[in-house]
């Protein structure tokens, strides 16, 4: 399922979907098709909606190797909806899973267990901390669902169980969609019919790693998590050994300009054809795109930087996001938290303002204090 709009996380998602934006620097959707190719699978379908050319144009040109279908969404159909608008090639037993959603499971154990069961829907879950962003649910001793509830209030909570978006589902399931239904949701609509017809619907937990990357924090996480082997593949580039001033994992891809004068504190990865100039300090949980510039005396703490983005001398950027083509002239500060939009220019000894987002397209003048949000779509 690629075919949100991701609004939770913008302005990352107005200049591309959701599934496209970067983590470590490979595409969200690359590390589900990895999790595919590792467990044999080549058949997949894709379902489309918002900005589908850009992602069809990526998968077509790095995966063209695989049996891909594509399935688009005229106008949102919800989960289910989307879901059923790909039943001509849904003919046997599949899976279901988010293009946006980091996930590390093992495909194989869950098929296993959906035909143990003889089970029409089988949910992967997990473990959470604060249920109330997912749908949760409660299994009885056979592992069968007999209450589910999507993003419960607090004082609805029953469960800490979560579902991670990924299901092994049999053809029959669109049996349980209203025809006539154009918007259906698996967790609003289908999940909740199924253990009221008593139909099936298993639940096969997990504690591997899941990351549902719908907001800042959980993004700068998965690109951490990415970054400290928690998820694979690792990061893309060469292995760099440790030198004087340089320590820790530090990965770097082609053409890399390093100048000796500069610190790196792993784990950090560096994009092809990006220059780091002197007496600069990248610490530790940063990811430099391509094509990234950062002149000296500046420091990057914890963030992450999209490609061909300018950062100009002595800036200073801690646990933030800056998006592709951003310029940051001199003496820029960007505190935590913060999302700078796709071809935002930050005029000199400019400052932002903890958890602040700026869109796309937006000027900020010389020497300004940014500290609400600027979230109007720019034209």
């Amino acid at each position: 399922m690629a075919g949100g709009k991701g609004s939770r996380i913008r302005p990352l998602t107005l200049s591309r979907p959701k599934p496209l934006i970067p983590v470590a620097n490979r595409p969200m959707i690359d590390y589900i098709i990895e999790k595919l190719k590792i467990n044999g699978y080549n058949d997949i379908v894709v379902t489309l909606n918002y900005l589908k050319s850009q992602l069809k144009t990526q998968l077509q040109k790095k995966h063209s190797q695989l049996n891909i279908k594509y399935c688009v969404e005229k106008e949102p159909m919800g989960t289910a909806g989307g879901v059923r608008n790909a039943k001509k090639h849904l003919n046997d037993t599949f899976f279901v899973l988010s293009g946006d959603v980091m996930v590390d499971i093992n495909l194989k154990k869950i098929l296993e267990f959906h035909q143990k069961k003889n089970a029409l829907a089988t949910i992967l879950l997990t473990p959470v901390k604060d249920p109330t962003h997912f749908g949760i649910a409660v299994l009885d001793q056979e592992n069968q669902i007999t209450k589910f509830l999507e993003k419960p209030e607090p004082e609805e909570v029953f469960s800490k169980i979560a579902n991670t978006g990924t299901y092994v589902l049999e053809p029959e399931i669109f049996d349980y969609m209203d025809k006539d239904q154009s918007e259906i949701d698996f967790s609003k609509d289908v999940f909740p019919r199924l253990i009221r017809e008593k139909a099936g619907i298993y639940g096969f937990i997990s504690p591997g790693y899941w990351n549902d990357v719908g907001r800042p924090e959980t993004f700068l996480k998965a690109n951490r998590d990415v970054l400290n082997k928690k998820i694979l593949p690792m990061p893309a580039g060469k292995y760099l050994k440790e030198s004087v001033g340089k320590f820790g994992d530090i990965w770097v891809g082609k053409n890399v300009q390093i100048h000796d004068k500069t610190r790196i504190m792993g784990p950090v990865v560096i994009g092809d054809n990006s220059i780091i100039e002197k007496n600069c300090i990248l610490g530790k949980n940063t990811v430099i795109g391509e094509n990234v510039l950062v002149e000296e005396n500046t420091t990057v703490k914890g963030s992450v930087i999209f490609s061909d983005t300018k950062i100009r001398a002595s800036s200073h950027l801690k646990d933030c996001i800056v998006d592709s083509e951003c310029t940051l002239d001199k003496g820029c500060i960007i505190e935590k938290g913060v999302i700078l939009g796709n071809s935002v220019e930050m005029g000199p000894y400019s400052l932002v303002r903890s958890n602040s987002s700026i869109t796309k397209k937006i000027k900020i003048l010389p020497e300004s204090i940014v500290d609400s949000d600027y979230l109007l779509e720019a034209k």
